[in-house]
C-alpha cells in the first residue's frame, strides 16, 4: 500500500503525467509508463488508486511489483518489464472486465522521498469481441475485428502467442487497402472501425492461439485474444471445376458439415486484391435467396448449399467460394469453385485471326525480299519446265513422233523416197493385212503391221492403223 500526496505532486510542474486508455472485455491493454533515467536502478510497480477522506492523499493498492529488469514478471492478470536502456516499463493487464475501469499510477519507488509516477484512466468497454474460431483444412478464414479509436493511422499487428511470445504474422498502418504477406491478409476499414483479417490454405497445424493488436498512441495499446480451430471437413469437397457457354448456366452445389447447419451461408467471388467480392448469402432454409447475382438455396437436411448463376459470360469465369458464416461475421470458406465460361467464334473469323497473328508485328520489312525470291523461284521452275516440253516435242532426221488423238497414239512415218518393188509374187496377203518385203539388196525394212481399231476416229479420212518405223539405208 502506498501513499501519493497528490496536492504536493501538483505543486512540482513536470513530475506528474496522466493519460487515457479505452479497452475492451476480454482483451486487454498495453501501457507505457516513462521515468526519470536516474531512477533505473529503482523498483517498479503498478497500481489501483483510490480516494480517501482527505483529498490530498489517495491511497493505491499495489497490483504488481518488481526490481527485475529485462524480463517479464507476472501477477495474476498484470505482467511489468522494464527496460532500463530506454528508461521506460510496460504494463500489460490482460482478462479486461468492466469492474477493472478506474484510476490506475505507473509508479518509481524512491526510498525516502515521494515516488514518482504516472496517472492512468482506464475504460473498459463491454463488447463481443473475438472468441472462438473455426476454419477447415485446406480452405480460408476471414476474422472480422471491430475496434474504436480517434487515431488517424494506428498500427495494427496480427501475432500467434507460442509460449508467451506473440510472434507477428503480419502488421498494417494503412486503410482502405488489402495488405499481404505469404498466407496472411490484412484489410483495415477505417470508416467502418472493422479489421479483416484472411488467412488462406488452412491446415491442422495452424490452430492455435492468436492476437490483435491495436497501437493507438505512443502511450498504450489494446489487443483482442482469439483461438483458431482447424478441423477436417471430411464431408466436402475442397475444389471443384465447372464449365458453361456463355448465355447458358452454371449451377453450384457445396456441402458443409452438420455443425454449420444454423449459419449463414454463402459464395462470394475472388476479385484481384479483394478477396470476397460480390457475395450472395442465404439465411434460412429451403428458400432462394432474393438478391445477387447468384441464387442461393440452403438444404439444411441435406447439408447442401446450391447455387445458380444464369446468362454468364466470359466475365463470369473466376475463382469463387462457398463457406459458413458465424454470428459474429467470422467466415469459413469450405469449398473452392472454379468456373470457365467459354466463347465459340465463327471458324471465319478464327481463321482471319489466326493468318493475321501469323505475321509480325516488328521487323516487317522483311516481308518484301520473302516475296520476291519467292516470285523468282516460281519464275524459274516455269522457265525450266517450257524448255524440257519444248524440247521433247522436236524430232530429229530418221526419228520417229508420237502424235495422240484422245486414247489412240500414232507415230508419223518419215519419207524415204524409196519405191516398193512391184513385183507382187513376193507378196502374201493375210487377214490382218500384214505385208512381209524382202527384195532388193540396197533397202532394209523393218515389218509393218496394219490393224484397224474399230474404236478409233479415222485420221485425214484413212483407217487407223499403227505402224512401226521404216527405216531407209543406202548400200
Amino acid at each position: 500500500m502506498k501513499i501519493i500526496w497528490t496536492f504536493t505532486l501538483l505543486m512540482i510542474p513536470g513530475v506528474m503525467s496522466s493519460i487515457s486508455v479505452t479497452g475492451y472485455s476480454g482483451g486487454g491493454v498495453i501501457i507505457t509508463c516513462r521515468y526519470e533515467r536516474k531512477y533505473t536502478a529503482n523498483a517498479k510497480y503498478f497500481c489501483k488508486g483510490k480516494k480517501s477522506d482527505i483529498s490530498q492523499i489517495t491511497w493505491c493498492s499495489d497490483l504488481i511489483k518488481t526490481e527485475t529488469k529485462y524480463k517479464w514478471v507476472n501477477s495474476g492478470r498484470f505482467y511489468l518489464y522494464d527496460d532500463t536502456s530506454e528508461a521506460v516499463f510496460t504494463v500489460i493487464i490482460s482478462n479486461l472486465s468492466a469492474q477493472d475501469s478506474g484510476t490506475y499510477y505507473c509508479a518509481t519507488d524512491i526510498s525516502l522521498s515521494t515516488d514518482s509516477y504516472t496517472e492512468v484512466n482506464l475504460n473498459v468497454i463491454s463488447d463481443e469481441k473475438v472468441r472462438m474460431v473455426t476454419g477447415f483444412s485446406g480452405g480460408n478464414v476471414i476474422i472480422n475485428y471491430k475496434y474504436e479509436t480517434l487515431e488517424e493511422n494506428p498500427l495494427i499487428d496480427v501475432c500467434r502467442i507460442r509460449v508467451n511470445q506473440c510472434f507477428t504474422l503480419i502488421n498494417t498502418n494503412s486503410a482502405a487497402e488489402w495488405k499481404h504477406d505469404g498466407r496472411f491478409s490484412v484489410h483495415d476499414d477505417r470508416s467502418a472501425h472493422l479489421l479483416h483479417v484472411f488467412i488462406r490454405e488452412l491446415n491442422v497445424n495452424d490452430s492455435g492461439k492468436y492476437r490483435i493488436t491495436v497501437k493507438v498512441s505512443k502511450d498504450y495499446s489494446f489487443f483482442s485474444d482469439f483461438n483458431l480451430d482447424i478441423r477436417n471437413a471430411d464431408c466436402c469437397e475442397k475444389s471443384i471445376s465447372l464449365s458453361a457457354a456463355a448465355g447458358g448456366s452454371v449451377n453450384i452445389s457445396c456441402k458443409y458439415p452438420q455443425s454449420h447447419s444454423a449459419d449463414v451461408k454463402f459464395v462470394c467471388r475472388r476479385s484481384g486484391s479483394d478477396l470476397c467480392a460480390e457475395e450472395t448469402s442465404v439465411k434460412e432454409s429451403r428458400r432462394w435467396s432474393a438478391e445477387g447475382q447468384i441464387q442461393l438455396y440452403d438444404d439444411r437436411e441435406q447439408q447442401l448449399l446450391t447455387g445458380t448463376i444464369s446468362h454468364v459470360t466470359q466475365q463470369h469465369s473466376a475463382e469463387y467460394w462457398c463457406g459458413v458464416q458465424s454470428d459474429q461475421g467470422h467466415k469459413s470458406f469450405l469449398t473452392r469453385v472454379r468456373i470457365n465460361v467459354t466463347v465459340r467464334t465463327p471458324l471465319i473469323t478464327e481463321v482471319s485471326k489466326l493468318s493475321l497473328s501469323s505475321f509480325p508485328t516488328e521487323g516487317s520489312s522483311l516481308i518484301v525480299p520473302l516475296v520476291l525470291v519467292l516470285l523468282a523461284l516460281i519464275i524459274t521452275g516455269l522457265l525450266l519446265l517450257f524448255l524440257c516440253g519444248d524440247s521433247s516435242s522436236q524430232a530429229g532426221p530418221g526419228k520417229h513422233e508420237l502424235v495422240s488423238h484422245t486414247d489412240c497414239d500414232y507415230e508419223d512415218i518419215q519419207d524415204t523416197q524409196k519405191q516398193l518393188p512391184s513385183d507382187s509374187s513376193n507378196t502374201e496377203p493375210t487377214g490382218d493385212s500384214q505385208i512381209y518385203i524382202t527384195s532388193a539388196d540396197d533397202l532394209n525394212y523393218a515389218v509393218v503391221n496394219s490393224q484397224k481399231k474399230a474404236d478409233c476416229p479415222d485420221r485425214n479420212n484413212q483407217d487407223y492403223s499403227e505402224y512401226a518405223a521404216v527405216n531407209h539405208l543406202t548400200a
